[in-house]
């Protein structure tokens, strides 16, 4: 092409103009690199954190287990890849945006299970609320208040919890307070809160006896699976949606603002539900989310690209 001079000279202008590769690009956007980045952050970058901050598990397990899960994701990408040269890019891309949709959730709760049953037991049965007023907790700025302290506290410890506003207290409505059960501590103590917790039968970390390293093994695999079902056809479908004149620069574009800014985000999101809710899980209602949207988004828009000629 650059000896026929064929290629565009002002590409970005040439792939804003054109209607079919504008919605392409909205396409890659939205549905394939949005669903990639999210369940390559799940799986490969939260999953971790989860385990050892949440779960409470023994950091160097928590690695080992995640390290050896990611060793398969090389095998799973080639044989996803073929599959898809088989029966094509697009329900192999749909069905790994449908397994995440659908696994996340339980995969998340069963590695708690079988990570840790006695915090499992606890979060279920010791019930704890937080009083406070102005608690309003952002990953993207410093802690303002005791509420907000104490938020970010039981948060890391794994423990979920109801907030109140301090209205409910009899002390003054500008007070913290943290109820455990039948214990109470005041303001921000985390040593006292954290002795609270475990005279409720809270432990700091996950008993080994009690961990079922084998489930946690084969829970990892199941979300390796999706990023595998995404990754292995993603970058011969990325090349074969657009003309080759312009390819490069509608797929980097799209590509690259979608992992960063939906992708890139995923940490910032989930700790900020998380917190608010007062529990772990509920942060991932934002991959569960996204990855609904672009289900849907593929379902309807995706179009089936193999066999596409690439000097098009």
């Amino acid at each position: 092409m650059r000896e026929q001079h064929a290629l565009s000279k002002a590409p970005l202008r040439e792939c804003l103009a054109n209607p079919r590769t504008r919605g392409r690009m909205a396409l890659l956007f939205f549905c394939i690199s949005a669903g990639g980045s999210l369940l390559f952050f799940s799986s490969q970058v939260y999953v971790n954190v989860y385990l050892k901050s949440v779960v409470r598990l023994d950091p160097q397990l928590a690695g080992t287990l995640v390290m050896l899960s990611t060793l398969l994701l090389f095998p799973l990408t080639i044989f996803f890849g073929w599959l898809s040269d088989r029966v094509g890019r697009r329900p192999v891309l749909l069905a790994g945006l449908l397994l995440g949709c659908l696994a996340i959730f339980p995969v998340f709760k069963g590695l708690m299970h079988y990570g840790n049953p006695a915090l499992e037991r606890f979060n279920r049965e010791v019930p704890v609320a937080l009083y406070g007023a102005s608690c309003g907790y952002d990953p993207f700025t410093r802690t303002g208040n005791d509420c907000e302290r104490n938020q970010e506290l039981l948060a890391k410890l794994g423990v979920s919890y109801t907030l109140y506003p301090s209205s409910y207290l009899a002390q003054s409505a500008d007070s913290t307070l943290v109820r455990i059960g039948k214990s109470e501590v005041a303001g921000y103590q985390p040593a006292a809160l954290a002795q609270a917790l475990q005279s409720e039968g809270w432990t700091e970390h996950a008993d080994p006896l009690q961990t079922d390293q084998a489930m946690i093994f084969l829970l990892l695999l199941i979300l390796l699976v999706a990023v595998g079902l995404i990754t292995g056809p993603q970058t011969a479908t990325l090349a074969e949606l657009f003309p080759a004149r312009t390819r490069y620069t509608a797929v980097a574009l799209p590509h690259n603002l979608s992992a960063g800014w939906i992708g890139g985000m995923s940490p910032f999101m989930i700790t900020l539900l998380s917190v608010k809710a007062g529990n772990a899980l509920s942060g991932m209602w934002y991959p569960v989310g996204l990855l609904t949207a672009a289900f849907v988004i593929g379902l309807i828009f995706l179009p089936e690209t193999r066999n596409v000629s690439l000097e098009d």
